[in-house]
């Protein structure tokens, strides 16, 4: 027990208090003549006295976890704590069989819901600086991914390629007809680009452009063939090409150049 003395105050208005020290032991002999720790809760005189409602049904509560993971994952941020009483208050009446009627009230507050997810580990912050993604996991997504890969995969004996290890050398179609690979690259060039970096002369600090100015793309086609690397055609491959696609010919911001 602590060496020390503490201030006893009774419920009596506030000029007609009186102060008593008590001792901590005597404090501590007070409590033990109460009686012991399972005799003062079997008497309800303190503590947990009626179950929680998670208590009368886990399953629900199991339920709610897996909701809310899969809610707060979305990529959405719709979700609300009123979605979760939403969702218990439907399991509830599953559950027990009860007909909801017209006007009840939820069967608990919104309020203790969002006390729950708090509770669940789960966090109300500000919607950023999080990892993100744009799309590239949707079914039809996914779906189109596959064949495309898969298409590739099924004709890879009909392609020209490369082979591994230091020496490289190109490793010839075995089926036939024979189909080229054909990569579109490009490289934008603006005229205000600047470097990362640069070497300063106190008071003569050049004036900071902020804008990228205009900007001028080089764009090739590559090919995976041993001709080259790039896509070209001859002049009488290219007045085909014209006499079938007429806006080849057209002036507009593409200028095909000629090699």
């Amino acid at each position: 027990m602590f060496d020390r003395a503490i201030r006893f105050t009774v419920n009596l208005p506030q000029n007609q208090i009186p102060h008593e020290l008590i001792k901590w032991e005597d404090v501590d002999e007070y409590l033990k003549s109460i009686g012991d720790y399972e005799e003062f809760s079997n008497d309800l005189r303190g503590g947990k006295q009626t179950d929680k409602f998670y208590d009368t049904f886990p399953e629900i509560e199991s339920d709610a976890r897996a909701f809310v993971v899969q809610a707060s994952s979305q990529k959405s941020a719709e979700f609300k704590a009123a979605d979760l009483a939403q969702f218990i208050d439907t399991k509830y009446y599953e559950l027990t069989g009860i007909q909801k009627q017209i006007g009840d009230d939820l069967i608990r507050s919104v309020r203790s819901y969002r006390l729950d997810l708090r509770r669940w580990g789960a966090k109300f912050e500000a919607n950023s600086q999080r990892p993100y993604f744009e799309g590239h996991e949707r079914d039809d997504v996914v779906k189109h991914r596959n064949e495309f890969i898969g298409y590739f995969l099924t004709h890879n004996d009909s392609y020209y390629t490369i082979t591994d290890g230091d020496t490289l050398m190109w490793n010839v179609p075995t089926q036939t007809p024979h189909r080229i690979l054909i990569f579109h690259d490009e490289s934008t060039f603006r005229s205000g680009e600047i470097s990362p970096k640069r070497w300063f002369f106190e008071e003569n600090n050049p004036f900071f452009s902020k804008g990228r100015g205009r900007s001028h793309m080089v764009s090739d086609f590559l090919v995976q063939h041993p001709s080259g690397p790039f896509f070209q055609l001859s002049e009488d491959e290219w007045k085909l090409a014209v006499a079938k696609y007429k806006s080849l010919s057209a002036d507009n911001d593409v200028n095909y150049l000629s090699r």
